[in-house]
């Protein structure tokens, strides 16, 4: 699932490939990915302004002023850009077509959608009114990870919780406890001052990155461009199980944590009660 550095980019690919043109076209396949009728998807769209863009957690916001496009990706969706117009089908679920000849596909919605409310809707969207604070934001402070982390809650487990912190996912949750030297199954309560500085630090740090680098490509994320970000080539435990830890060689080892595959160094995270 694209998590906050690839939902930054895509957000910045489709403000550069379409900000301050209307829209020509729009249609979309299939009324399980939107919350109007599919005839009346155009009617929204068309003759609308993107003003601008952003980011919701691990959701895109399209800002066409008297209406806001919320994507979200899930899994398998990607944004991309198509030479030409083409009808929408199984793969390209939803197609916008905008002045001066970008043509944007929301593809393999499968499990995701792309929305369409008035502006003052948004903060009542189920998924973003329970968001934590945005890493970048004001609000993220060590301050108030001091008191978030007073619950018993496995750090991992509690950094995935979006209503803690908005876009983490598993893979920079892997890379932040690593970072801070705190294994994923510390209770939260345990941490003193300074690894609750070096969480709040890591995160900032290693999120910074990633969207410089463009987000990190396995399989199915590319941004708008259909080019793969760079990220990961600078993990250091996720997805390098059995490889040696880049800071004391001890080999990475993989568990499984608050259902999620896990990345850890034994020694550079020990297991503390």
């Amino acid at each position: 699932m694209p998590e906050l550095p690839e939902t930054a980019t895509i957000s910045h690919d489709v403000m550069a490939l379409a900000g301050g043109k209307r829209v020509l076209r729009a249609a979309v396949f299939r009324r399980d990915v939107t919350n109007v009728e599919p005839e009346d998807f155009p009617k929204k769209l068309v003759g609308k302004t993107l003003e601008g863009t952003g980011r919701r957690g691990k959701i895109i916001v399209l800002d066409f002023g008297s209406i806001v496009g919320l994507i979200h990706l899930v899994i398998s969706g990607r944004v991309l850009r198509l030479p030409e117009w083409t009808e929408p089908d199984h793969k390209n679920t939803a197609i916008l077509e905008f002045e001066g000849g970008p043509v944007l596909s929301f593809a393999k919605l499968w499990l995701g959608y792309f929305q369409l409310h008035a502006p003052d809707e948004v903060d009542e969207h189920p998924l973003i009114r329970r968001l934590g604070p945005d890493p970048f934001s004001d609000d993220f402070t060590v301050e108030y990870l001091r008191e978030v982390f007073t619950r018993k809650a496995s750090m991992k487990g509690l950094l995935l919780d979006q209503s803690v912190v908005s876009g983490l996912g598993n893979i920079y949750v892997d890379e932040v406890l690593f970072a801070a030297g705190v294994h994923p199954t510390r209770k939260a309560n345990t941490l003193d001052g300074r690894e609750i500085e070096a969480v709040h630090a890591a995160t900032r740090e290693i999120l910074a990155l990633a969207i410089e680098l463009r987000g990190t490509t396995f399989d199915s994320y590319h941004d708008a461009f259909g080019e793969s970000g760079g990220y990961q080539n600078k993990l250091r435990v996720f997805a390098r199980t059995g490889e040696p830890c880049p800071v004391c060689g001890t080999e990475i080892t993989k568990t499984r944590v608050a259902g999620r595959g896990t990345h850890v160094c034994p020694n550079c995270q020990p297991i503390r009660v």
